[in-house]
């Protein structure tokens, strides 16, 4: 298991898209031998396409994180943790349309190398905000802005209590408040369940007095839901490192009334897993979830869909051109594009030991 204060993946990074192939083929059994959906997978929707980069890329990486940034109408990716434990501050810009990754050059400090880090793009003040993680030697709670329409980092210090260092936080804007919404994390002894915004208008965190709330979990899978103004959690870890301690529970935050409530959604859910991506697709009107770790199950490489007019997930019939199994990606929807972007991640057949880092770009 990767633990974010002592393990380290093995250094060697795959390109190949062979290995597609491969992962999607071990998926449990579930792929056809006809290779067409099964029955029992949900309605067609989109597939996944990789995206070969043209020029340069980020190197290896898991732990980073992603956000659209609005400013520019691109991907925008920071930090991570690569081969030989190297911890990165980098930040890409991403543009689909093209398929080129361009290593952006920050004015001001920019935030110390990290990863297990979250990230998040305010609507309002087209600003990306970078929140805690761990350093090259110790956890954080420090909070930054990245102001795309100046290129320019920021560090920033809201007023009152914030919340305490964490790594692997789950966050997600709010656009209708200008917030930004954090929720559980880990101390690599200790899990979080609290929720805390942040007021970009008013630089100030709060944390949320909400008496009914998910339990304390860490690499939970969370993102904003357009369609009902709601924020979606599913899933996480808790109790130990090696994953045996897993949830597949689905939450929804209302940020209007400051409250949380268990959704039970119908049917056939997800697996319980951690360090999952997730985010809202806007062409399919549904939330996205993929991969992940589920403790002795190993890393996963599975595709759903969450509708929240029906309450229900339903499973992504999987094909051979399925990215290959992962966990510690990052996944953001592209609005210009009107794709979800994929990058990176770890990815073996040991679960998260002696795993391969790697760098391929996906589009959904």
């Amino acid at each position: 298991m990767h633990n974010p204060l002592t393990c380290s993946p093995a250094p060697s990074p795959v390109r190949a898209a062979a290995l597609g192939l491969l992962a999607a083929l071990l998926l449990g059994g579930l792929l056809p031998a006809s290779g067409h959906a099964s029955s029992a997978f949900g309605p067609a929707v989109p597939r996944w396409t990789m995206r070969p980069a043209t020029g340069p890329v980020p190197a290896v990486r898991d732990g980073h994180a992603m956000a659209y940034d609005a400013s520019s109408g691109q991907v925008v990716l920071f930090g991570g943790k690569g081969s030989r434990s190297r911890y990165y501050n980098d930040l890409w810009a991403y543009t689909l349309n093209t398929a080129t990754w361009r290593q952006l050059k920050p004015n001001g400090q920019a935030p110390p190398a990290r990863f297990g880090h979250a990230m998040a793009c305010d609507d309002r003040s087209k600003e990306m905000l970078v929140f805690g993680g761990v350093t090259t030697d110790h956890l954080s709670n420090d909070l930054w802005a990245y102001r795309g329409t100046s290129n320019s980092w920021a560090r920033l210090r809201p007023r009152g209590a914030a919340p305490p260092a964490r790594v692997y936080p789950s966050m997600a804007d709010d656009p209708a408040r200008g917030e930004a919404i954090v929720f559980g994390g880990w101390t690599g002894t200790q899990s979080f369940g609290d929720t805390w915004r942040y007021s970009v208008r008013a630089n100030r965190w709060t944390l949320s007095r909400t008496t009914q709330a998910p339990s304390a979990r860490w690499g939970a899978a969370m993102a904003y839901d357009p369609a009902t103004g709601l924020i979606v959690l599913f899933g996480g870890l808790f109790g130990g490192y090696d994953g045996r301690d897993r949830l597949n529970d689905t939450w929804a935050y209302n940020p209007r009334t400051d409250t949380w409530r268990n959704l039970r959604p119908g049917g056939a859910l997800p697996p319980s897993r951690g360090y999952a991506a997730m985010d809202y697709d806007a062409a399919t009107k549904t939330l996205v979830l993929y991969g992940g770790f589920a403790g002795p199950r190993g890393l996963l490489a599975d595709t759903w869909t969450y509708d929240a007019a029906g309450n229900r997930w339903s499973r992504v019939a999987p094909s051979a051109a399925d990215p290959p199994k992962r966990d510690f990606s990052a996944m953001v929807y592209d609005k210009q594009a009107r794709h979800l972007v994929l990058f990176g991640g770890l990815t073996g057949d040991t679960g998260n030991i002696n795993g391969t880092l790697l760098n391929d770009t996906w589009s959904w």
